[in-house]
């Protein structure tokens, strides 16, 4: 799998700079919510088909469970955007999938809610 970012930044530069935007944009828009929100975690795993970005957050709004957003990073958004701006939809893809799927949703017995 071809893992070479758009613009000709090196992979590992590339993941440095979307980790310290994303990390830093969804603290930031998670506070903002109404619903008043906290990340929790922030981490890159390397999978087979890719390099993925998890998200572990809570809400105020729903006490006692936990959010994890995960989303292909590499090479869905390297290859077409730059780190900023693909952090900025990383942020934007979560905060969109907890208010249309994830708070209608109920947890699993360990009180997690999970997008995938």
């Amino acid at each position: 799998m071809d893992y070479t970012p758009r613009g000709g930044l090196d992979p590992h530069q590339w993941l440095d700079q979307f980790q310290r935007s994303a990390e830093s944009a969804v603290r930031n828009d998670l506070a903002a919510e109404e619903d008043r929100g906290s990340l929790q975690k922030f981490a890159l795993d390397h999978r087979n088909d890719g390099i993925w970005a998890i998200a572990t957050f809570s809400m105020e709004s729903h006490p006692a469970v936990t959010f994890v957003w995960s989303q292909r990073v590499m090479p869905d958004l390297s290859t077409e955007w730059d780190p900023e701006f693909a952090s900025t939809l990383f942020g934007t893809h979560l905060i969109e999938w907890f208010h249309t799927e994830a708070k209608k949703r109920p947890p699993s017995a360990d009180g997690i809610i999970r997008n995938e």
